[in-house]
């Protein structure tokens, strides 16, 4: 699915491609499925903890809640 907006270049401390098995989720921004889980992080203030997802297609990122 072509969006109109150019492919930027792949980041090299994001994965590129799917890791072996893999259940990616849909991508809001190119609306493929290859979101997948990537590095957790804690808010320090309210100790809530956090996953970055990342599109191995089009390299965006995406926090979202992590259940305790």
């Amino acid at each position: 699915m072509y969006n109109g907006r150019p492919m930027t270049a792949k980041i090299p401390w994001l994965p590129s491609t799917l890791p072996p098995g893999a259940r990616p989720a849909r991508c809001p921004r190119c609306g493929r499925a290859a979101l997948v889980p990537w590095t957790l992080r804690r808010n320090g203030k309210t100790k809530a903890v956090f996953r970055t997802w990342v599109c191995t297609e089009c390299q965006a990122t995406e926090e979202r809640p992590e259940p305790e």
